[in-house]
């Protein structure tokens, strides 16, 4: 079985399907919609460094988005 790739391959593999993605959309004739995409990718975003942030050695949490996490702030 393969190694698993670390949180920050993984980030950057992200990243750069993204910027694949966007190029995609705007060479599709999309460009109007781009601020619809940017907007789900900073959702997107802020959830991934909420997760990020709770990571550490003895956290229990999975990292996963649980409904009412948003209330905390």
């Amino acid at each position: 079985m393969a190694e698993k790739p670390s949180i920050a391959e993984t980030l950057r593999r992200t990243s750069d399907q993204l910027k694949r993605i966007r190029k995609g959309v705007a060479n599709g004739g999309h460009v109007d919609q781009m601020q619809e995409v940017d907007a789900l990718v900073g959702l997107a975003k802020e959830i991934t460094d909420r997760q990020l942030a709770g990571l550490g050695p003895a956290d229990e949490n999975d990292g996963s988005v649980q409904d009412g996490d948003d209330a905390k702030d």
